[in-house]
């Protein structure tokens, strides 16, 4: 089961955050799904409108004056459903016969995570009209300046019927799609029809666009796109295809995949997971350099490439030491970037995790462990464990075949720093062994997870 918290899945903080949700395909549901889930005291708000019938899932709702921001007895009023409820939903005034409440002035959402009671803000800082999808107007969307968080959302539904029925403001999607910011100005992409179904790419590029999910977004908050009503196989395999697509723009953290209306609303999370390949030991029982040894069409270490390639691996990392300029070349043939290890030669897999740690960019989550020499572990396999952390299920996966566990190994951005203090000659599975709780065990069917190639009679056998 999924054991992602909502705070945990948008990385929020303690206290003192403002979220702005934007986009289409369930923005309310999530405004209140955080407001029910989240610790402390949170107001949530719209700077747009919001429906009136909506306001019923707020525990208590405050109205805010046209006249008088600042107006102690208006934050007075806020304080005491506060007392009363945790949370509370601030709105402007609801006109005679509308179904819609007026949003707040922008520098509200400022004020009132200012006063001393109050932990989270959460914005509804865009309007969609019902659709699962939309493509912002020069008015829109609506995000206070000092946001710490934007969070774009898309309904997996958008997928399911043609543009022009599933969109608010298909034409402005449509001109994203015709002209790619990425290229040269101007330049036309093959997707420039309004009757046609959206493909997981197009909803990655609309997500992804400076006019589209990025518009409005303030220079320091934190991007993590939600790709909401993820229940069933067919949703979570276009969602899964979007996330990997979307971990491609620097600008966003992760990305969540989720049913707002769920009991269990977060399915999965996608971040930056970076593979680190050690080949950089002196494969002495072989006699000869492992990932250098013919393998089928390749080398050892061309093959493992080739399979995490294949795989949903943000990043590949090779970790190069003896014999590093023939290493490093089969790495570049498979266009993978390599890390020299100088201290190879002195515990020779520590000191390579060690130096891949250290130089792994900031937005790294977690490290997927290959050794070199096991070119036949699936990329199947793979997806296995980074599917169990997108889960939540553990900070350290590893897999196991008939009881017994072996690699690769995924270790979470929070063993970093121990990981680093490992004096030399400790081995990397202290790890594991000091941090039982950590460890969920993957089940596979995948005997290559124990094959190590370390002489030349178990290479001999495998070799294909």
């Amino acid at each position: 089961m999924p054991k992602h918290t909502l705070r945990h899945a948008f990385n929020l903080k303690e206290t003192n955050e403002i979220v702005a949700i934007v986009g289409g395909g369930g923005k309310t549901s999530l405004m209140f799904a955080l407001a029910h889930s989240l610790p402390g005291r949170i107001v949530a708000t719209t700077t747009t409108r919001i429906f009136a019938a909506q306001m019923k899932l707020a525990a208590a709702a405050v109205f805010y004056p046209a006249a008088g921001a600042g107006d102690a007895e208006f934050f007075a009023t806020v304080s005491e459903e506060l007392d009363k409820w945790g949370q509370c939903l601030v709105i402007g005034e609801v006109g005679e016969q509308q179904e819609k409440a007026f949003g707040v002035p922008l520098t509200l959402p400022g004020q009132m995570l200012a006063q001393p009671d109050v932990d989270f803000v959460l914005v509804e800082a865009d309007g969609s009209r019902m659709r699962p999808i939309k493509a912002p107007a020069a008015h829109e969307p609506v995000i206070p300046p000092d946001s710490t968080l934007v969070v774009p959302v898309v309904g997996m539904d958008a997928l399911t019927r043609p543009l022009s029925e599933i969109a608010h403001r298909p034409e402005k999607i449509e001109e994203l799609l015709m002209v790619n910011p990425a290229t040269s100005a101007g330049q036309v992409s093959p997707w420039s029809r309004v009757n046609e179904m959206l493909t997981p790419k197009a909803v990655a590029q609309i997500l992804t666009h400076p006019l589209g999910g990025l518009k409005g977004v303030p220079v320091g908050a934190r991007v993590i796109p939600l790709l909401n009503k993820v229940e069933r196989d067919a949703p979570l395999a276009a969602a899964q295809e979007i996330a990997q697509l979307i971990l491609h723009e620097p600008r966003i953290e992760r990305v969540v995949l989720g049913a707002m209306q769920a009991e269990n609303p977060v399915v999965e999370v996608w971040g930056r997971i970076t593979a680190v390949v050690l080949a950089a030991g002196k494969s002495t029982r072989m006699g000869q350099t492992k990932p250098l040894l013919p393998w089928g069409e390749t080398t050892i270490l061309g093959q493992l490439l080739q399979n995490l390639k294949a795989s949903t691996v943000h990043d590949i990392r090779v970790i190069s030491g003896h014999d590093a300029d023939a290493v490093e070349a089969v790495a570049q043939a498979e266009q993978i970037h390599s890390i020299r290890n100088t201290e190879y030669a002195s515990g020779e897999m520590l000191s390579s995790l060690q130096t891949a740690v250290r130089h792994l960019p900031a937005h790294t989550e977690a490290i997927l462990v290959m050794l070199a020499d096991q070119p036949l572990v699936t990329p199947a396999t793979i997806d296995l464990l980074l599917t169990a952390f997108r889960q939540g299920q553990g900070d350290i996966i590893a897999p196991i075949y008939a009881g017994q566990r072996g690699n690769p190994v995924l270790i979470s951005r929070r063993f970093f720093n121990e990981l680093l203090a490992l004096p030399a000659g400790s081995a990397p599975r202290k790890l594991l062994r000091s941090n039982p709780d950590a460890v969920h065990l993957v089940e596979t069917a995948d005997e290559s997870i124990l094959i190590n190639l370390n002489d030349p009679e178990t290479y001999k056998r495998w070799r294909p």
